[in-house]
């Protein structure tokens, strides 16, 4: 094996060149978004799989296509030594703030955070 020509490079969330193979996940995930956009329900997805084989890298392009169309997306790491509610409560409350500072927004915003 040439190690300087091998495309794979073991670094958590490093986009390799190219997703091979990923083409079925990223094409579920873009029904996902736009069944949402248009008011659909869809099922949820799951990326489960042992360390290094690309989650990260496909949560990565999945949140820059979500972006891309419009929606706001935060990326947040489950901790054991953190309660759930407190991973989220600072990056909804960012994305709140960011809401309520686009136009028409502002006032469903602030009220969303102080009701939550």
């Amino acid at each position: 094996m040439d190690f300087l020509k091998n495309p794979y490079t073991p670094n958590a969330g490093t986009r390799p060149p190219e997703l091979v193979g990923r083409d079925p996940v990223l094409e579920q995930s873009h029904v996902l978004l736009e069944r949402v956009k248009a008011g659909k329900s869809e099922k949820s997805m799951l990326l489960a799989g042992l360390r290094g084989v690309g989650k990260a890298v496909l949560l990565n392009e999945i949140k820059r296509k979500a972006e891309k169309a419009g929606y706001r997306a935060v990326f947040i790491e489950a901790s054991e030594e953190k309660p759930m509610g407190q991973l989220l409560a600072s990056h909804l409350r960012s994305l709140l703030f960011e809401l309520s500072r686009m136009a028409g927004a502002g006032d469903k915003a602030r009220r969303g955070w102080f009701l939550a």
